[in-house]
C-alpha cells in the first residue's frame, strides 16, 4: 500500500509538471497587476505599411518584435491561401497619441492556418517586425472578457506621414441583434467576436465615409489592454460612403495566444483581474464554420479598406458579386457568404507544419516519465523479492544437524507431516534441540524406533 501511495503522489507531480511546461512552451504569461496607464494615449499603438503605402490596418502590438494584424490584411497568391512574398510590410508605431516612435521593417508574417478569406473565420496574423533593441517594451492583450466593465473602440490614423489623434468610442448598449443577422460566422462564434454598429467618418475622393474602429480595449477600471482587432463589416447599402447603417466586426484575441505564441517563439502577455482565470491553451483553436446566409443583405468589407470594394451578400447576392480588383485578400472573392465553403482553402505545405518545438518538449517529458515510473516499479518489486526467506524442508534441518540418516528413515513415514516446500512449521513449538514438541512426544510412544534420532 505504500508503495501504490508514492506512485499516485508521483503521477499526480508528474501531471502538474508536465502541464506548467506545456503553458510555458505556449507563450502566454498571465499577468495580475495594475497597468502604468488607464488612458488609451498612453498605450502604444500601430498600423501596417504596404508597399510604402499606409493602409488602415491597425495592429494589436505585443511587444516592439511582434503584433497581431488581420489577416485580410496582407497579400496573398491569386487564388490560394499562400503569402504573396514579393509584397513588403514595415510597421509604423506611435506612443499612444500624435508621437511617432518609429517605423520599423517586417521581418516575417504568418496568418492562421485556418485563415478563409471568403468567411473571414480566424482572421488574425503574426507580424514580426525589427523594433530596435534600444528600447524594449510590451503590451498586454485583455483576455478574460468576464473581467470588463466596457470596451473601447480606437481608431487610429495617419495623414501626410503623422500620426492623427486616435478617436475613441465606448461600447455603450452592447452588440446590436442584427448583428448576427447580419454575419453567420458572428452567429455562430459570438464568444470570438465583439460586434457594434458605431463607426467613425473619414474623407475619401471628397465624400464622407463610414470608418470602422481599428481596436478594441477591454476595459476594468481605471485599467485597460488591447482585446480585438478589426476583421470585416456588413454595410447595409452599396458602400461605406452614404451608408449610415454598419455592422462591424472585430476578433477577440484571447482564444488565439496559444498559437500567436508558438509561431513567434515568444512571451504574449495577457491581462486579468480575476487570479483563477485560465485562457484558452490550444494552438490548433479554430472558430466554427458558418451555416445559413444572411438575412441582411449588404456589403461584405475588411482588410485595407483603402483599396477594397467588398461584395454583395444576403439571400439574394448569387448574382450581385462584383469582379475582384486584385489578387490581393483585400479585394474578396467574388462567391457569395451563403455559397462559402465548409472548410478554409487547403493551406500550403509550411502553413500545415506544427510548432516542432512544442511537440518535441511533449515527447520528452512522456518518455521520461514512463521511464521513472518503471524503474520505481522495478525498484519495488526488487524489494519484495529480496526480503523474502530462503524456503527450507525437513531434510535441509537434519542435515544441518548430522542426522543424514536418521532423516531417511524418517522422512517416509511423517511426509504428510512435512512439506518440503514451506518455509515455517506451522507456528509449532520448537525444542531446545530443533525438533517440535508433538513429533518428539510421538516419537517417545514408539515403543523406542528410531530413538536414536531424538536422545
Amino acid at each position: 500500500m505504500r508503495g501504490i501511495g508514492v506512485l499516485s503522489r508521483l503521477t499526480v507531480g508528474l501531471s502538474l509538471f508536465a502541464a506548467s511546461l506545456a503553458t510555458e512552451a505556449a507563450g502566454q504569461h498571465t499577468v495580475v497587476k495594475r497597468l502604468e496607464t488607464s488612458s488609451v494615449l498612453g498605450m502604444k499603438g500601430g498600423i501596417l505599411v504596404k508597399n510604402g503605402t499606409p493602409t488602415t490596418c491597425e495592429l494589436a502590438l505585443v511587444s516592439n518584435k511582434l503584433a497581431f494584424v488581420a489577416a485580410n490584411c496582407l497579400e496573398y497568391k491569386p487564388n490560394s491561401n499562400i503569402l504573396d512574398d514579393s509584397a513588403s510590410y514595415q510597421v509604423m508605431v506611435s506612443d499612444g497619441g500624435t508621437g511617432n516612435v518609429g517605423t520599423f521593417n517586417v521581418e516575417s508574417t504568418e496568418a492562421h492556418p485556418k485563415y478563409n478569406p471568403i468567411t473571414f473565420a480566424n482572421n488574425v496574423a503574426i507580424v514580426k517586425f525589427s523594433g530596435g533593441n534600444d528600447v524594449q517594451w510590451k503590451n498586454y492583450i485583455a483576455a478574460n472578457p468576464s473581467d470588463w466593465s466596457n470596451e473601447f473602440y480606437v481608431k487610429r490614423s495617419v495623414s501626410g506621414g503623422s500620426w492623427s489623434m486616435p478617436q475613441v468610442q465606448d461600447a455603450t448598449g452592447g452588440a446590436p441583434a442584427e448583428c448576427g443577422q447580419a454575419s453567420p460566422l458572428y452567429a455562430s462564434n459570438t464568444k470570438d467576436f465583439l460586434c457594434t454598429n458605431k463607426f467613425t467618418t473619414a474623407n475619401k475622393d471628397g465624400k464622407t465615409c463610414a470608418s470602422p474602429f481599428g481596436t478594441v480595449y477591454g476595459v476594468h477600471d481605471p485599467n485597460l489592454a488591447v482585446a480585438a482587432i478589426y476583421s470585416h463589416s456588413v454595410v447595409v447599402g452599396d458602400s461605406l460612403c452614404g451608408s449610415s447603417e454598419v455592422y462591424s466586426y472585430y476578433t477577440i484575441l484571447s482564444n488565439f495566444l496559444e498559437w500567436g505564441g508558438a509561431v513567434a517563439g515568444s512571451t504574449i502577455y495577457l491581462y486579468t483581474e480575476d487570479m483563477s482565470y485560465v485562457n484558452n491553451n490550444d494552438p490548433n483553436y479554430a472558430m466554427v464554420d458558418p451555416s445559413g446566409e444572411p438575412s441582411i443583405s449588404g456589403l461584405l468589407v475588411g482588410g485595407d479598406l483603402n483599396s477594397n470594394q467588398g461584395v454583395h451578400i444576403g439571400p439574394s447576392s448569387s448574382s450581385e458579386a462584383p469582379a475582384p480588383t486584385s489578387s490581393s485578400a483585400d479585394a474578396i472573392s467574388t462567391v457569395p457568404i451563403s455559397e462559402a465553403p465548409s472548410s478554409s482553402p487547403e493551406p500550403a505545405a509550411a502553413e500545415e507544419e506544427e510548432p516542432k518545438k512544442n511537440h518535441l518538449t511533449t515527447i520528452i517529458i512522456i518518455i521520461a516519465a514512463v521511464l521513472l515510473l518503471l524503474a520505481i516499479i522495478g525498484y519495488l518489486l526488487w524489494r519484495r523479492f529480496r526480503k523474502r526467506p530462503t524456503p527450507t524442508n525437513m531434510t535441509t534441518q537434519y542435515n544441518d544437524h548430522q542426522y543424514a540418516m536418521g532423516a531417511q528413515d524418517y522422512a517416509p513415514e511423517y511426509a504428510d507431516d512435512y512439506n518440503p516446500n514451506r518455509q515455517h512449521l506451522d507456528n509449532r513449538i520448537i525444542s531446545r534441540d530443533g525438533y517440535p514438541e508433538d513429533v518428539k512426544q510421538r516419537y517417545s510412544e514408539d515403543n523406542g524406533r528410531n530413538r536414536d534420532l531424538i536422545d
